[in-house]
C-alpha cells in the first residue's frame, strides 16, 4: 500500500506483447529468446497496468496509483494526467492506425484519448515511418482505401538514431520496419487499425480492421511534429498533455518534484539515480516513475535519458 510515507521511486514490471511485427532488441537485452515487439514500461491504464515491484502490494499499478492519486501524481492531478511509456521493436511495418480524442474515447472505448511521441533509440539506415498523409482530402483517402491503393497517400518519414516525433491524436500513423523507438504518450490503450497491408497472422488471418470508429475520429489534415537528432540537451516538446526533455549530463542534476511526478526512461548506458541519500542503479533500457512525494532525485552525471512530465499545471 502506498501511503506517502514511504516515498521512493517505484519500478514496475514490464509487459511484453508478442507481435507479428516484433524485433529481439530489448528482448535480446533482458535475456529472452524470443521477440516482442511491445514492451509497457510504466503503464497505469485499467486495461492494462503494471505490477509494482518495489512495494509489498497485491495491487497493479492502475490500482496502486488510485489509492492516493494526490501523493503519487500531484496535488489535483488525477489518472488523466498520467503518462504511458512503452519500446516498439520492429522487423516488419506495424498496421496504419489512428487513436481518438477524449470525447470519442471516452463515450466509445471506456478510456481516455491518445496523443503519443516516438523518440528513435536505433534505426537502420533507410528506415522510415508513416505520420500523416500526403492529401487532406476525405474523398480521396475513402476512395484509395475501397480500390486497395491507400498506400500512395501516406506520408513517409526516414528516421534515424535520435530522432523525435510527435503523433496527435486523429493522425494516421505506423512505425516501420527495423526501428526500436520508446513511445512516450498519454494514459490510453485504445487504438484503432486502419489498414493492416492485407496481412495474416500465423494462424492465416487477416488481423480485425476499425473501420468505421477509424474514419469517425481521423483527420487527415493534421501533421506530425518532427525533431532531427542533435546530440546535446533539449526540450523535445512542450504540450498540454507531456513535456519530454532529452538529457546528456555532464554534472550531476537534481530534479525537484514540487508540482507533479516525473518519469526518467535510461536511453543511455547503466547510469545511477539518488533518492533520499541511497543510489539506485537504472540500467540501460529501465524506466522508473518518481513520484510527486518523492520530492528531489539526483540524476548522475554521464547519464543519457529522457525525462517525461505532465504539461500543464491543475
Amino acid at each position: 500500500m502506498y501511503s506517502g510515507e514511504d516515498k521512493r521511486p517505484i519500478f514496475v514490471e514490464s509487459i511484453k506483447v508478442e507481435t507479428i511485427w516484433g524485433g529481439n532488441n530489448i528482448s535480446k537485452a533482458r535475456g529472452y529468446d524470443k521477440g516482442y515487439g511491445t514492451w509497457w514500461e510504466i503503464s497505469a491504464n485499467k486495461k492494462s497496468a503494471n505490477i509494482v515491484k518495489n512495494y509489498e502490494t497485491d495491487k497493479n499499478f492502475y490500482e496502486f496509483i488510485k489509492e492516493d492519486e494526490s501523493s503519487i501524481l500531484g496535488e489535483g492531478y488525477t489518472l488523466h494526467e498520467m503518462l504511458r511509456l512503452g519500446y516498439l521493436d520492429t522487423v516488419d511495418s506495424l498496421s496504419i492506425q489512428v487513436h481518438p480524442d477524449d470525447e470519442y474515447a471516452i463515450k466509445n472505448s471506456d478510456d481516455f484519448g491518445k496523443k503519443e511521441s516516438w523518440y528513435i533509440i536505433d534505426a537502420k539506415p533507410g528506415a522510415k515511418l508513416v505520420a500523416g498523409t500526403t492529401t487532406d482530402d476525405t474523398d480521396v483517402i475513402k476512395e484509395a482505401f475501397e480500390n486497395g491503393t491507400l498506400e500512395k497517400y501516406l506520408k513517409r518519414w526516414e528516421v534515424s538514431k535520435g530522432d523525435f516525433i510527435t503523433i496527435p491524436e486523429g493522425m494516421i500513423h505506423a512505425l516501420g520496419r527495423d526501428i526500436l523507438a520508446l513511445e512516450v504518450g498519454t494514459n490510453s490503450d485504445t487504438t484503432y487499425r486502419f489498414y493492416d497491408y492485407n496481412r495474416v497472422d500465423k494462424s492465416g488471418k487477416k488481423r480485425e480492421l476499425h473501420v468505421k470508429e477509424s474514419f469517425d475520429v481521423v483527420d487527415f489534415s493534421k501533421q506530425p511534429e518532427f525533431v532531427k537528432n542533435e546530440e546535446k540537451s533539449r526540450r523535445l516538446i512542450e504540450s498540454d498533455e507531456y513535456v519530454i526533455d532529452e538529457l546528456y549530463l555532464e554534472n550531476d542534476m537534481d530534479i525537484l518534484l514540487d508540482k507533479y511526478f516525473c518519469i526518467v526512461s535510461n536511453i543511455g548506458e547503466d547510469c545511477i539515480i539518488e533518492w533520499n541519500g541511497e543510489k539506485i542503479l537504472l540500467q540501460k533500457y529501465e524506466n522508473v516513475f518518481v513520484p510527486y512525494a518523492s520530492k528531489k532525485i539526483t540524476i548522475e552525471k554521464g547519464a543519457h535519458i529522457l525525462l517525461s512530465q505532465p504539461g500543464k499545471e491543475i
